[in-house]
């Protein structure tokens, strides 16, 4: 299906901004009346499904939300910020695209939290209450295979606006080996919004490292001597709450000997100094790709020269494909100045078909 993807970004301007120890005897709990909503058969699968994952111990999350307590302390709270989808952070409409991991609550579900809050949070039979999930604080997907750690702590100062800073991490290796998964501990979940990995096979990127007096280098944007996005289609990040995942065995990338992985990181102040020391986790595979899927990158950077006091300023860029193509992905990055997205395929027929639309971006 030869098709053309055009994508969009509407910027507006803000002025000065840029872009319990339990008891040994419980009394049982009571049979809920017919019609009530229950914590432990109609609340507590809506919550480990999908707000556990940033709200546990140690998460990213500014508390828990495992437990009868946890949860019925914040019933009012929680069915104010579904009600309004602010939580759970999942930004793109409905019914344009269907995406693994949607966190998306339904109608139904925002109302049965809104009903348990009502009622008075009733807690239901312990029989109906689900396995809580468990989270593990080191490695999600097991021991790596390889560990590499950044050699010393950054040091993020106290206050001030994002930092953007990159770290070159030599990767230790003595011959070529074939990646299926990479992942982040970011070492500091509090202060980092989120990091990427670009894969750096000429070591051009050390020629910047401590200019400026301190580890790493500064910069949104990398720009690496290569003649291609390194690794092309593999989206290698950490975000708060987003489960890394396997590449399937047709798909996966090769990793040199002397390459250097480049760990660029947005970082948020957090009124205190803080001390940020990553690791890398590589999974390897012995199955070399027979697939290698290519990313298309539209963006018009140059375009973003917005006019004094203009509200609704847009940019796009498209592209038409010269064959038919399977889309794996997409990857939609903007900043505080963002407001409204959308990536649009028009196919050879001349219907369009919106792959993505966020029309409250929040970065």
């Amino acid at each position: 299906m030869n098709m053309k993807v055009r994508a969009s970004i509407t910027l507006f301007a803000l002025a000065g901004a840029i872009i319990i120890v339990a008891g040994a005897w419980r009394r049982p709990a009571a049979a809920a009346a017919p019609g009530t909503v229950t914590f432990t058969k109609d609340i507590a699968p809506i919550i480990y499904a999908n707000c556990a994952a940033c709200h546990h111990s140690g998460g990213s999350g500014p508390f828990s939300l495992l437990t009868y307590a946890e949860v019925r302390k914040r019933a009012a709270q929680i069915a104010d910020v579904t009600k309004s989808r602010y939580m759970p952070p999942w930004l793109p409409e409905p019914r344009h695209g269907e995406f693994i991991g949607a966190r998306r609550l339904s109608e139904s579900q925002i109302d049965t939290l809104r009903q348990w809050a009502a009622q008075g949070t009733p807690q239901g039979s312990p029989a109906d209450l689900p396995p809580a999930p468990k989270f593990n604080e080191g490695w999600q997907m097991g021991q790596p295979d390889m560990v590499i750690k950044m050699p010393r702590a950054y040091a993020l100062r106290a206050d001030g606006p994002d930092v953007f800073r990159n770290f070159v991490i030599p990767v230790p290796l003595t011959k070529t080996r074939y990646v299926k998964a990479i992942e982040i501990l970011p070492g500091n979940k509090k202060v980092v919004h989120h990091a990427n990995i670009l894969i750096d096979r000429a070591r051009s990127s050390r020629q910047f490292e401590g200019q400026d007096g301190e580890l790493g280098f500064a910069g949104m944007s990398i720009s690496i001597e290569s003649e291609k996005f390194d690794p092309d289609s593999h989206f290698l990040f950490w975000k708060p709450g987003t489960p890394p995942s396997t590449e399937p065995d047709n798909t996966t990338w090769p990793l040199d000997k002397g390459t250097d992985l480049v760990l660029n990181m947005h970082l948020q102040p957090s009124g205190k100094p803080e001390l940020i020391q990553p690791s890398i986790g590589i999974y390897f595979s012995d199955k070399p790709p027979t697939k290698f899927p290519m990313l298309l990158q539209l963006e018009r950077d140059g375009a973003l020269d917005i006019p004094a006091g203009e509200k609704n300023f847009v940019v796009t860029d498209t592209y038409e494909l010269p064959l038919d193509v399977d889309l794996l992905g997409l990857y939609p990055h903007a900043h505080y100045l963002g407001k409204d997205f959308q990536s649009i395929a028009t196919l050879p027929d001349g219907t369009q078909q919106k792959l993505i639309h966020i029309k409250d971006w929040d970065i």
